[in-house]
């Protein structure tokens, strides 16, 4: 067994899904040991699991309980945690540039700075694509991040305030048909439906109207015609208006107007189509960034042309064997990781690294209480399986607590998880304020 080269710097920049459990699993074996100096970089002081955004969004969890505080976890599992947004990387000094931080008020906390690293590794994710559509950016919320998700929160409650007094409707407008929008859309019912248990006695699903737009000829575009096809069925039974092979040329403060000169109106806007890096990345001119502003790597995710930078999960572009990039989700970015651990632990003994291979292991969506569909993939002998209802809502769930055991570890995880559901038994079913 090698020895491990001692004192190395390793940064992480992004504490998403495939960032954090680096960190975690690098400080456990590393960092709490001291053979190595682990740092993780967000610009959050807040971990929620990207796939349960949505459920920020419309209060049905609450960030104070499933949260995870990134200094309290660096604290106990090995690494250190530092706030900041990366604006640039210099690979000949092997330096970032950190942004400053300011607080709520607009002041400055903390100044611009500069981290040295001997390894990076770039996990900043990727964030929805406006496609240029004019005004998309000025009215719509991409549901990218928890400063997002708390924006939607926050304008959803404003207008339920609205709706108890006036019994006018609210018209939702999501651009996108993809897993975030159509759990947004049947977790949007769902809140609907319960809102009246909480004073809103002039609220109930007749004064919500949810369009869910796609420019594809199905929902769930990258899924089993079977899965998107039930996902339909259950959309269309509890009154999701479906916009299907729509396309969308501009959005204004009514609503979005299609190619068509169609407008389908809005009062609040959602945009959750296509995925690209974070612009940022725009700024990186001595990486080698596509026009999706994505990180090209090679198969073993190392940064082409820079051995010590490496990237993973949706800000990174590799492309399999099969000739196909790996694709934007939250398994892919796990796998990542998992396999950059790997790397780095035989860099560090002076062995060779191996490449990447992502493994399908098929895809599951939460309709809310009303169902769940997916499709498993793996050592099947028809290709893939269709389940759905009860035992694809545990199979959703189940991926929540495989997440929480690569930050945690099993037991932990399990134990972390019973506090959640008894802390939830004593505060509200919805986020309302």
């Amino acid at each position: 067994m090698g020895e491990f080269v001692t004192g190395k710097r390793i940064l992480i920049v992004g504490g998403g899904a495939g960032g954090l459990a680096l960190a975690s699993k690098l400080g456990r074996k590393l960092g709490l040991k001291e053979e190595a100096e682990i740092t993780l970089i967000d610009k959050s002081p807040v971990h929620i699991w990207k796939p349960k955004l949505h459920e920020v969004a419309v209060g049905v969890i609450d960030q104070s309980v499933e949260g995870l505080l990134y200094r309290d976890h660096g604290l106990k599992n090995g690494y250190r945690f530092l706030r900041g947004e990366m604006l640039q990387c210099d690979p000949e000094a092997k330096t970032i540039t950190l942004a400053g931080v300011s607080n709520d008020d607009g002041e400055q906390i903390i100044a611009e700075r500069e981290l040295p690293y001997d390894y990076l590794v770039v996990a900043i994710g990727g964030v929805a694509n406006s496609f240029n559509t004019p005004g998309a950016k000025e009215h719509c919320i991409f549901l990218d991040s928890l400063d997002s998700a708390n924006q939607f929160h926050h304008k959803l409650l404003d207008n339920l305030l609205l709706l108890d007094e006036t019994s006018e409707k609210l018209s939702i407008g999501i651009v996108g048909a993809g897993a975030t929008g159509v759990e947004l859309a049947a977790e949007l019912h769902h809140v609907l439906d319960s809102v009246k248990e909480y004073g809103y006695l002039n609220v109930d699903k007749h004064h919500l109207e949810i369009h869910l737009i796609e420019a594809a000829p199905k929902i769930l575009p990258a899924l089993p015609d079977k899965v998107s096809s039930r996902a339909q069925s259950v959309l269309d039974h509890i009154g999701v208006r479906l916009h299907i092979g729509v396309q969308v040329k501009e959005v204004t403060k009514q609503g979005f107007i299609t190619q068509e000169d169609v407008l389908i109106p809005a009062g609040l806007k959602v945009w959750a189509a296509g995925v690209k890096g974070p612009d940022v990345l725009q700024q990186f001119d001595k990486l080698p960034v596509n026009n999706r502003n994505l990180i090209e790597v090679d198969a073993c995710m190392r940064v082409k042309g820079h051995k010590d930078i490496y990237a993973l999960g949706d800000c990174a572009f590799l492309v399999q064997d099969n000739g196909k990039p790996v694709p934007p989700r939250a398994q892919a970015a796990s796998q990542m990781a998992e396999t950059l651990y790997k790397n780095i632990l035989n860099r560090l003994k002076g062995k060779a690294e191996n490449p990447f291979v992502y493994r399908d292991y098929g895809s599951l969506v939460s309709l809310s209480r009303f169902s769940a569909v997916g499709n498993l993939m793996g050592n099947l002998r028809s290709g893939s399986l269709f389940i759905e209802g009860y035992v694809a809502r545990m199979m959703y769930m189940s991926l929540y607590q495989r997440h929480l055991a690569s930050l945690y570890g099993w037991f932990s995880a399990l134990v972390y998880r019973l506090a959640q559901r008894l802390l939830k038994w004593h505060r509200p079913k919805l986020k309302l304020h």
